[in-house]
């Protein structure tokens, strides 16, 4: 009596074209006459990647967003110094000129909580370093820093406040998180930076109380504003959600798809490769078009305020284009790898890019492995979804195009091409099996 088979095949491999296509059969079946008693190869080889994937994913997702605050002091701020000194005749009495110039007193932030640089300019060029990304931050010191400050001193005022103003430029949108970081920050920054003002003029007399008090107070300009966090969190996800509906187009094309056999598995049919290729492009096209429509319109059911500058469907469109790079990139590995290493590679890849794409936090506070999603599609596709949103980024739009271009085109082609190899295999297969039969 025949030893009992220990492996059950259809729950090991529980597709039928599980194997890669470049795996002849016969090979395919030495390993399972070597498995009859037991799956030493696939134990091993799942012992073995299984454990390594769970590591780097965990690697990926915790290490990714472990300590962002630590990087603050690391980011690029900028102070732009309109200041014109002490001019009027109040500060001559005091012996005072235009070389009294306080606003270059905030280069001493320098290395307290950030990298500081100092430049002569007015507020709009402030705004265009912000606008551009240059810095995380501006502080626009005005002209009159210097002798509103001077004009609060015991020995000129001590009876009322002269007001002290400066500007904190930012764009929340380049990155909602670790803005949020940066302004507590700065909270700090201009306490301490208030104090020090306050000791250096001690020798003077001092300032009066209503200034010490009330300090400089930072007048905080927002370039562009998100209307809620949940649609900043949306942002990225709507790329995730794309990403994994192209990870189940590939798969139910690639296992599923009706036609393939219909006409590569039909002795008389004329041009079945081609026919097959064409079907399979479209029912890929079909299903991704109906996940990218659906996943697009949640927002409008969401309740609260949905901000869009640049239209429903321009955000569709680009939504659209965006997954041909996931079309792409899912299908070529589909063909490649067998289904378990497919889907574990799927996966870890589609988390990395997550983690290294500015979405939950900018890729400036975060290890510098994760400058890595930069090479990644999903990076570029967060910063098109911001422009679209918030018009945030405009700068980066080329880049982005072109970028997410290349992965689709290539690895298109690549997956075409694959395809096309794998139709070849099957259709050989299939003549061989009917000359044999015919033969029979």
């Amino acid at each position: 009596m025949a030893e009992q088979q220990t492996v059950s095949y259809d729950k090991i491999d529980p597709l039928k074209d599980e194997k890669p296509f470049y795996i002849s059969e016969e090979n395919y079946r030495k390993i399972q006459k070597k498995e009859e008693k037991f799956p030493t190869y696939h134990i091993l080889l799942f012992a073995i990647v299984i454990p390594i994937v769970a590591f780097l994913m965990g690697m990926i997702y915790i290490g990714g967003i472990w300590n962002p605050i630590e990087k603050i002091p690391s980011l690029k701020y900028i102070i732009v110094n309109q200041d014109k000194g002490c001019y009027t005749p109040e500060c001559a009495k005091m012996g005072l000129n235009e070389k009294t110039n306080l606003g270059i007193y905030y280069q001493q932030l320098n290395g307290e909580g950030g990298q500081f640089s100092i430049m002569t300019g007015d507020r709009n060029t402030a705004i265009n370093m912000i606008e551009n990304h240059d810095y995380w931050a501006a502080i626009y010191v005005p002209e009159n820093f210097t002798i509103n400050v001077l004009m609060n001193l015991n020995t000129v005022n001590k009876d009322k406040l002269v007001p002290v103003e400066t500007e904190l430029i930012f764009d929340e949108v380049r990155n909602y998180t670790t803005m949020k970081f940066v302004l507590k920050a700065f909270n700090m920054m201009e306490e301490a930076f208030f104090n020090s003002l306050v000791k250096k003029f001690e020798e003077k007399g001092g300032f009066n109380p209503l200034f010490i008090i009330n300090g400089i107070q930072f007048k905080e300009t927002n370039l562009h504003a998100i209307s809620g966090f949940g649609q900043n969190f949306s942002s990225f996800i709507f790329l995730l959600i794309t990403w994994i509906g192209t990870i189940a187009t590939s798969i139910i094309s690639h296992f599923y798809f009706p036609f393939e056999n219909h006409w590569v598995e039909k002795k008389d049919t004329k041009h079945p490769i081609l026919k097959a290729m064409i079907a399979k492009i479209a029912f890929c096209v079909l299903i991704n078009v109906i996940i990218d429509v659906i996943s697009s319109v949640i927002p409008y059911f969401c309740g609260g305020t949905f901000q869009i500058d640049h239209g429903y469907w321009r955000f569709l469109g680009f939504i659209l284009f965006f997954s041909l790079s996931g079309l792409g990139i899912n299908n070529l590995l589909i063909h490649i790898l067998p289904f378990i290493f497919y889907y574990l590679v799927a996966v870890t890849f589609m988390f990395l890019q997550l983690l290294s794409c500015g979405g939950l936090v900018d890729t400036d506070v975060q290890p510098s492995f994760f400058k890595i999603g930069k090479a990644f599609p999903m990076y570029y596709g967060v910063r098109e979804t911001r422009y679209i949103y918030w018009g945030s980024g405009k700068q980066y739009r080329t880049m982005n195009f072109i970028t997410i271009g290349i992965w689709a085109v290539v690895s298109i082609v690549a997956s075409l091409f694959m395809y096309y190899l794998e139709l070849c295999v099957k259709r050989k297969r299939f003549l061989k099996r009917q000359e044999l039969y015919r033969k029979n």
